[in-house]
């Protein structure tokens, strides 16, 4: 940590420097060989013309020694042992050498996942095993202590949760084999036993009413870094502050130089409002544990389609750019509503404390922003990091936090390590802020309009 407690960068991934733009600028320079030994080709072959060139005939009788001095030149350079042609099939063979190379590193990757799978479903399944047959007798003891001694035991596990987020993760990956050892369940794996457990809550359909009596501090300015977009999301999600506040589901659209050809879009996504939701206590609030559910499945959720409307009655064009910021679940859904087509030109993401892995990629043009504090289990709750692609960077930080699950998860974290992001000076953070800015979502000189929306859930 710095002695200031500001925020320090502790590892960037994806982007302009990810693994996957090594690779693609790798394969770059296997076609760029490739073009070079078709060129090479072409070469020896108008040399090889050259030889029946007429006025070169012609020249032969006027200097016989010259004439065969220069065709053996020319034979040399094209057809010859160190000429044009055997050079070309050399560098053919370069560029396949390094395809097959790179299609080895591809491979070892895949295979290096699918094995961390395999061993992440047996420990869960192992663990689940053990839970069926002590976790009785374990919860009857702990009935047993005194309330102090919960409390304590509390505390305990959350500081070890958030001391050993790896291990969550792996826990989280193997979800399926857990829940097979618990039950009477055929071999499923993670994503089979998060939609098991979506299919316990009911989606609905979305509600979404516009709230002109709720405003934010932030909505009349443009945001002029990624500090920001995280602190006015903090601002929005400040409106529905308790898990019953009859406020919760409110989003943000903000518009930058409506009404020119210049108009682009900001909304604001905050993350989950209830996570105490059972299936039989579901009422309006969109954002609760189902949807968290069902987002993390892979599935459309009531949010994913109100954020949707909101647009729409913002009057946002679909030709129009739009910046997704968001938190939590927030986050989670705005990553899937940029890795489909919504009818909307959604060019960028920011997620804060988001679990985004189980995304499947995002389509050309889209880039995502990804922030994951350290100590904050959350981001690691789909059970892998997120891919080393080009379109998404991952930037993790620590910050100094209280030790609890849902305090390593909050706001201040975030504002911090999105404050370590605009001072960042590593190329693949600058290079993504410096996008953010070209495409005018970063700024002070926009006209700016807003409107406050509340997404619910009819019943």
């Amino acid at each position: 940590m710095t002695d200031d407690g500001a925020a320090r960068i502790t590892d960037v991934r994806g982007g302009s420097g990810s693994i996957e733009a090594t690779y693609d600028a790798v394969r770059g320079l296997a076609d760029a060989i490739d073009a070079a030994a078709d060129r090479q080709r072409a070469w020896a072959l108008s040399g090889a013309g050259l030889l029946a060139d007429p006025d070169l005939l012609a020249s032969a009788p006027l200097s016989p020694p010259t004439f065969a001095e220069a065709e053996a030149a020319l034979v040399a350079a094209t057809t010859g042992s160190l000429g044009l042609l055997p050079g070309s099939a050399g560098w053919e063979a370069t560029a396949v050498l390094i395809r097959a190379a790179l299609d080895g590193l591809e491979a070892s990757d895949v295979a290096a996942r699918v094995a961390i799978d395999a061993l992440d479903w047996r420990l869960g399944l192992m663990a689940g095993m053990v839970l069926r047959l002590a976790g009785p007798v374990a919860l009857a003891t702990a009935s047993t202590l005194p309330p102090e001694a919960r409390a304590r035991l509390g505390a305990d596990l959350q500081r070890w949760l958030v001391d050993h987020p790896r291990i969550v993760q792996h826990l989280v990956n193997g979800g399926g084999g857990l829940l097979t050892g618990l039950g009477p369940l055929a071999a499923i794996d993670r994503r089979a036993a998060t939609t098991l457990l979506a299919l316990a809550y009911a989606d609905g359909d979305p509600v979404t009413t516009p709230r002109p009596d709720l405003r934010v501090r932030a909505s009349r300015r443009q945001p002029a870094s990624v500090a920001d977009l995280v602190d006015h999301l903090a601002q929005v999600a400040a409106l529905s502050p308790e898990a019953g506040s009859a406020d919760n589901g409110t989003i943000e659209v903000q518009s930058l130089d409506p009404g020119t050809d210049r108009a682009r879009h900001v909304v604001y996504l905050p993350g989950t409002d209830d996570l105490a939701t059972l299936p039989w206590t579901q009422d309006r609030d969109v954002r609760d544990i189902g949807t968290d559910l069902r987002s993390a499945a892979g599935t459309s959720t009531a949010y994913q389609r109100g954020i949707l409307h909101a647009l729409a009655d913002a009057g946002v064009r679909p030709d129009e750019p739009v910046l997704l910021v968001g938190h939590s679940l927030g986050g989670m859904e705005a990553a899937a509503l940029a890795g489909r087509d919504t009818g909307f030109a959604i060019t960028d993401v920011v997620t804060a404390g988001s679990p985004t892995a189980h995304l499947g990629g995002f389509p050309d043009g889209v880039r995502v922003l990804s922030l994951e504090h350290r100590g904050d289990i959350v981001p690691l709750l789909d059970g892998a990091d997120n891919p080393d692609r080009v379109e998404q960077v991952t930037v993790r930080f620590a910050h100094p936090g209280d030790g609890t699950v849902a305090g390593e998860h909050g706001y201040d974290h975030y504002r911090a390590g999105a404050a370590a992001v605009d001072a960042s000076t590593d190329p693949t953070v600058v290079d993504h802020v410096d996008g953010l800015r070209d495409r005018g979502y970063l700024g002070r000189s926009a006209e700016v309009s807003s409107r406050v929306f509340q997404v619910a859930r009819h019943r």
